[in-house]
């Protein structure tokens, strides 16, 4: 007896849902036999008609069940017949109808419930941008819809990105899995300890796969709403490009602004596709690196954000709740210390508001001076990235003034810049800087900022 086809073997075959093996069968005998060529046809055309119908008759399945329970013996006819009397095609045109009726059965139930659940499942509707542009996307991914998808968000300190994992849900329809990345990045992590990463306010216009290159083409708010610095940059497009270079059809990223290319993004080049970046990456698979070189790093970072009174780059270090509290000698006054939030720093240097930052001491008269002033003066007003000593978690009593910096800051990390005095003024003129940092979810932040000299 001659091997045929199922409805339910062609079925699968049609939506690629069988082996390599298993596909290479079936095509090669529907090469071979033209009855099941037909009926392959016949399910193709079939297809295509109840994909583009908007309507479904609600009586459908019950015509449907009918026909078969009349004509479920055609395909029992007996084979003398064929014998006796040749007639071939009526025989063959039984087997169609009986075909039809039942592919008219299986794909008719499969589509009306699949537009019963699309129309009332509320997640099914597109909903990263409501003015968003209609996405382009290579035909490829239409089909991809793995259980497990890699984004990556910088870390506090902007030095890293850090892997986050989310399932999948596509409604292929309308979502491509390039879609649905930007729209989980755009959404920020779920995890403490990582940064959101798109800029606010930014529209993804289009998005198209040729080549190998993931083309996005994003609204200018990408650009204007950059955060700034150069450090944040680099993880911010990192961050981006690791994330769709995880696709395995996706080699590299090229960004596009309204529809162009930009030479430059802020820093740096943007006119080029980028490349994935692995060495960028931080997992817990890695070494970390032992907590005291963490916090002499983080010292350097906040040092050199202080001689540069860049307030943006010093905000990433700043505690994101307790914020960071100015001593201008090294007796903290909880009480009395002016203490910035991590968001307020970040302005700090706008205009000329004159803060009351305690009392000089001697004379006991107010520090009053503006914030820019108060870092010349009480913050970087020697060189401390170039100090004669750093000191370690260790108290050292040089002065006349009370230090109780490792009683306030109980369980902190304290590093300390030392500048010796000069010969002129008898070693009189030392200075010192101490910067507190406190732990937060596995991340160290800038809690304290300790200025000390010789004093009265």
């Amino acid at each position: 007896m001659r091997f045929h086809l199922s409805v339910e073997d062609l079925s699968s075959y049609m939506e690629g849902n069988v082996t390599d093996r298993e596909r290479e069968k079936i095509r090669i005998h529907l090469d071979e036999c033209r009855l099941c060529r037909e009926k392959y046809d016949l399910l193709m055309d079939l297809e295509n008609y109840l994909r583009d119908e908007d309507y479904i008759d609600s009586d459908f399945t019950e015509r449907v069940i009918y026909s078969l329970k009349n004509g479920k013996h055609s395909n029992n006819r007996n084979k003398n017949i064929k014998r006796k009397y040749g007639v071939l095609k009526p025989v063959f045109s039984a087997i169609l109808i009986f075909v039809f009726v039942g592919a008219a059965f299986y794909f008719g139930s499969k589509y009306d419930t699949f537009r019963r659940n699309a129309a009332d499942e509320p997640g099914n509707q597109p909903t990263v941008q409501a003015t968003q542009a209609p996405v382009k996307t290579d035909s490829t991914t239409e089909k991809i819809n793995p259980e497990r998808v890699t984004l990556y968000f910088p870390d506090p300190y902007a030095e890293y990105v850090v892997p986050e994992y989310r399932t999948a849900a596509l409604a292929k329809d309308y979502e491509s899995l390039e879609l649905f990345i930007f729209r989980q990045l755009q959404e920020g992590p779920e995890e403490q300890g990582k940064v959101p990463v798109i800029p606010e306010g930014t529209k993804l216009l289009s998005v198209e796969v040729k080549d190998g290159i993931c083309y996005l083409n994003l609204s200018r708010e990408f650009v204007e709403n950059n955060p700034g610095g150069s450090a944040y940059e680099t993880v911010l497009i990192n961050s981006i490009v690791n994330s769709y270079t995880e696709l395995p059809h996706i080699e590299k990223v090229q960004f596009l602004i309204e529809g162009e290319k930009r030479e430059v993004y802020s820093h740096m080049v943007f006119d080029e596709p980028f490349e994935r970046n692995e060495s960028i990456i931080r997992t817990a698979e890695k070494t970390p690196e032992p907590e005291e070189n963490r916090i002499r790093e983080l010292g350097i970072k906040v040092l050199t954000a202080f001689k540069n009174k860049d307030m943006q780059e010093l905000s990433r270090y700043v505690h994101p709740e307790k914020g960071v509290r100015f001593s201008p000698y090294t007796y903290v006054e909880t009480d009395k210390d002016v203490v910035i939030s991590r968001e307020d720093i970040i302005t700090l240097l706008d205009g000329n508001k004159v803060y009351n930052w305690g009392f000089y001491d001697g004379s006991g008269d107010p520090i009053e001076l503006t914030p820019e002033k108060y870092i010349e003066r009480f913050v970087y007003d020697r060189d401390f990235l170039n100090a004669d000593e750093i000191i370690y978690d260790e108290q050292f009593d040089r002065g006349n003034t009370i230090n109780n910096v490792f009683e306030v800051y109980k369980g902190c990390h304290v590093i300390e810049y030392y500048l010796e005095g000069t010969p002129e003024y008898d070693g009189m003129d030392w200075r010192s800087l101490k910067l507190v940092f406190e732990e937060k979810d596995g991340y160290w932040y800038l809690v304290g900022v300790l200025h000390d000299e010789w004093t009265i």
